[in-house]
This record gives C-alpha cells, sequence and structure tokens, in this order.
C-alpha cells in the first residue's frame, strides 16, 4: 500500500458545491448564493455577461462569417435555444479551435494601447513571472534580468492567444517540477497564472470561460464521432495487457483474472486498468486507503473515464486531464473510495499525425520504448519513495477538483511502443526498482504486446500489486 501525504481517507471533506446527485457521473455546479462577497457577486456577474458574448458570436454564425460585434456589446441577451446549440456545437467539436482563436483575436490585449508594451512589461514584477517570459523568448531562463519589453513583443508574436500557450506554459510546469520538485512547480503555477492575466488580460479571461463553457457541454450532451485513422508509419496493435495482485506476487504467480470489457480489477487486487481497443484509450489506476476503498477508488477512477469515452471526443491531452478531473469529483463523493493514481492515454490525429496523448496523476508511469529498446518516461512521479503528493479521491482547499497538472501530447514514430505500469512494475526502495534501460529492454526482446507485458509482471521486484499495459510496435 503506498502512502499518501495529508490523507484524509478520501471522502468529499471540503468539497463544497460539487454534490453527486444519483447518477455516479452527474454535475451539479457550485450554488450561486455561495457567491457572498460584493467582489465576488461582480466576477460572477461579468463571468455570465462573458459567457452570454461567447454563446452570441458562436449562435449567431451565418455560413463562415461571425459577428464579433457583440464582444464590445455592454453586455447581450441569449435565448436557451441558442445556447442550448451552441452548447451541442462545443461538446461535438463543430465549433473548431480555428474558431476558437478567431474569437481571441478579436479582443484587444493590454499591449493594443499606445505604451501598452512598456506598460505590460512594467507589470511582470515577480521574478518567476521575469523567468516565465525569459524561458519563452530567446533570452533564456538563466537571463531573466535581460528580458525587456521588445522580448514581450516577440512573445506575443509567437503566442498571439493564451489558447496558442497552453501547450508551451504546461510543458514549462513539467519541467520545473521534474528539474526542481513539486513545491517548486506550485510556485510556478501561481506565477504562470498571474504572468498570463496580466499579459493577455481579457483575452485569457474570455478563453476560461471557453473551456469552462466546453466542459459543461461535455458533461451535459453526449457525443460520439469517428475515431482516429491508422498511420501507415506508426500503428497501434493489439494491446497486452496483465494484472497480478500482491497475494499472488507473495506466492511466485503471475496471472490474470476478472477481464469485464477491457475494464477490470481482480478481487485481490487495488490496481484497475481501462482498456478500450475501439478507441485507443488505454489507463492504469493504482488505489491506496485500505484494501476495500483503494480498489474502489481505482475501479470508479477506471469507470468514470470509460463513461467519458462513451459520451465524448477525447481529442488531446487537456481532454483526458478533464476526464480525471472528473473523474476526481466522482471518486471524492463516493463514501467508500480511498485515494488512486491514473495513468492515462489515447492515441489521437493532429495535423495528420499520430500522436500519444497523456495524462497522469500521481506515481502510476508512461513510458515510450523507441525501436532500440530505449525507455524515456513520459511526465514525473508525483511523490518520492512510497508518498504521493498528487492523487484522484480529494477536493479540498489544498487539493482542488483539477488535479491533472500533467498533460500533453507527444509525436510516435515507427516502431514505439508505450507503456502503461502501477508502481509495483517500477519499485520505490533501491533493491527493487526497475531501471529505465531494464525496463526498454524487457520490452524489447519480447515477442508482442502480451508478452511484454507479462514479463514486465514477472521481473518486477516490488511486493505489491502489479498492472502493465503494452501496445505499440512489435
Amino acid at each position: 500500500m503506498k502512502s499518501y501525504e495529508n490523507n484524509n481517507g478520501g471522502g468529499n471533506s471540503g468539497a463544497s458545491g460539487w454534490e453527486n446527485m444519483g447518477n455516479p457521473y452527474s454535475y451539479s455546479a457550485p450554488n450561486s448564493e455561495a457567491t457572498s462577497t460584493s467582489a465576488e457577486k461582480a466576477e460572477a456577474m461579468n463571468r455570465a455577461r462573458q459567457e452570454r458574448k461567447i454563446i452570441a458570436v458562436f449562435g449567431t454564425r451565418q455560413g463562415d462569417f461571425l459577428d464579433y460585434s457583440y464582444i464590445n456589446a455592454h453586455d447581450v441577451r441569449i435565448d436557451d435555444s441558442m445556447r442550448d446549440e451552441v452548447m451541442r456545437d462545443l461538446a461535438s467539436g463543430a465549433i473548431t479551435d480555428a474558431d476558437k482563436k478567431a474569437f481571441l483575436h478579436h479582443i484587444k490585449l493590454p499591449t493594443d494601447r499606445e505604451g501598452g508594451i512598456t506598460a505590460t512589461f512594467q507589470k511582470l514584477s515577480s521574478k518567476h513571472e521575469k523567468r516565465i517570459l525569459a524561458e519563452m523568448t530567446p533570452v533564456g531562463f538563466n537571463n531573466w534580468r535581460n528580458a525587456s519589453g521588445v522580448d514581450l513583443l516577440d512573445f506575443l508574436r509567437t503566442y498571439p492567444t493564451p489558447m496558442d500557450f497552453d501547450a508551451a506554459a504546461s510543458e514549462f510546469l513539467d519541467r520545473i517540477g521534474r528539474l526542481n520538485g513539486q513545491q517548486k512547480r506550485q510556485e510556478y503555477e501561481q506565477a504562470m497564472a498571474s504572468f498570463r492575466q496580466k499579459v493577455f488580460d481579457k483575452r485569457e479571461e474570455y478563453w476560461q470561460r471557453i473551456k469552462a463553457l466546453e466542459n459543461e457541454a461535455r458533461r451535459t450532451y453526449g457525443y460520439q464521432g469517428s475515431e482516429v485513422e491508422r498511420s501507415s508509419e506508426w500503428q497501434p496493435g493489439e494491446a497486452g495487457y496483465w494484472q497480478t495482485s500482491r497475494g499472488q506476487v507473495e506466492k511466485g504467480m503471475v496471472t490474470r483474472e476478472n477481464i469485464d470489457g477491457g475494464l477490470w480489477a481482480d478481487n485481490l487486487c487495488q490496481d484497475s486498468c481501462l482498456v478500450r481497443e475501439d478507441q485507443f484509450v488505454y489507463g492504469v489506476f493504482d488505489g491506496a486507503g485500505g484494501h476495500v476503498g483503494g480498489r474502489e477508488a481505482s475501479n470508479h477512477t477506471a469507470a468514470v473515464v470509460d463513461w467519458c469515452c462513451n459520451q465524448y471526443i477525447l481529442k488531446s491531452g487537456s481532454d483526458l486531464a478533464w476526464a480525471l478531473n472528473y473523474a476526481n469529483e466522482m471518486v471524492a463523493n463516493n463514501e467508500r473510495a480511498g485515494l488512486s493514481t491514473a495513468a492515462l492515454t489515447k492515441v489521437v490525429e493532429i495535423d495528420g499525425r499520430l500522436k500519444l496523448a497523456y495524462a497522469l496523476v500521481g506515481d502510476s508511469r508512461i513510458y515510450v520504448v523507441d525501436k532500440n529498446g530505449e525507455a524515456q518516461q513520459i511526465g514525473h512521479d508525483e511523490g518520492y519513495g512510497n508518498v504521493i503528493t498528487n492523487w484522484i479521491g480529494t477536493i479540498d482547499e489544498e487539493h482542488p477538483r483539477d488535479c491533472t497538472w500533467q498533460f500533453g501530447e507527444i509525436e510516435l514514430h515507427e516502431g514505439d511502443r508505450v507503456v502503461l505500469c502501477s508502481d509495483g512494475i517500477t519499485g520505490d526502495k533501491p533493491e527493487e526498482l526497475m531501471s529505465d534501460h531494464e525496463l526498454g529492454e524487457i520490452v524489447s526482446r519480447s515477442t508482442d504486446a502480451k508478452d511484454a507485458a507479462k514479463n514486465l509482471i514477472a521481473n518486477a521486484r516490488k511486493n505489491d500489486d502489479r498492472t502493465a499495459i503494452v501496445f505499440g510496435g512489435f
């Protein structure tokens, strides 16, 4: 069993406003009466006005024409039918990323005003904010003192909207966490939020409103379209997956039990996994918080992600992160559940190329093993040793609903094989660790994906539940 920092044992302490209304996948928005102060009420009114303007722009489309004049209006009125139509379009993807970027381009930046570049740069008052700017320009992270308004202009040419900046911002925070630890990452997360607000201003606010509407639309309207076509350069192949409980490990057994449509956990194992060959979705979830609570948490997480696959098109790492954040809400409301980690992937097509979309919570891992047997871990463990610092199953002041901070997409190349595994495979203590080199060798010398998953189980050294999924170029 793994340990969790500040573990409240699961449940829903502090999850004000998020309620399970009978349906295990239902969502209830926070009660507006909770916005008690004048500032909070003003912010709620501003947020609602911005959302109405978004609905008006996308809801009055005439062919390819969008009427952006609504953005500059003090307020606009919309009816339920218009909102319903736009929400369905957001859920289905009919409102494209290009549409969203065009919308954001029609919102003025602070730098558009006379003297705006200098004024905006001067607002970047903290060292962290200036380091973010320096890292995103030729100045470089360590030369942040040399950054100037000219570099801010260069930044905005590269990232004209916050939507353009999302991937780079996520990669930056991942790198900070990997090199400097979770505490430093959290410092830069706060600085990143401040940086984005100061540089993009209303564009950032409207981007957050668009994302909030899109998430609401996905929760409300189910949609399932055609899946990604397989590329001639890389093939997902048939996945191999294997699971062994701690009790079986102690007996020297390697087995796979209770497979039910690819969604399963045996009766003695706290791990669960999800295998959706129809959508190229794969997930490993490692439960903790006692035998019953851990298994309930991991199985509930897998079930929520499976439901999201049935209802929505998950097209990116941020979509997978949304699914895990939604699972966090559901597990936190499950009184029987403890806590769970998550390693989730989907093969997606972006700009005509097959990529691996991923999202991570805790210390379950994702690897890409290339055709030469070199293994690269995607992301980093959120914790140290047997202690986890991030998990699914809690919503309170210290652990927000959006617990998934590591997500993105990476390109896949011919011969690449993908591994998802719980820490029962990779180990914690020095005597039980499986190195990246050893993992790569085990996968590369296996005859197929099923053989690779079984060999990973058999060669692991930690006395723990073990789960592995392998797919790709065999």
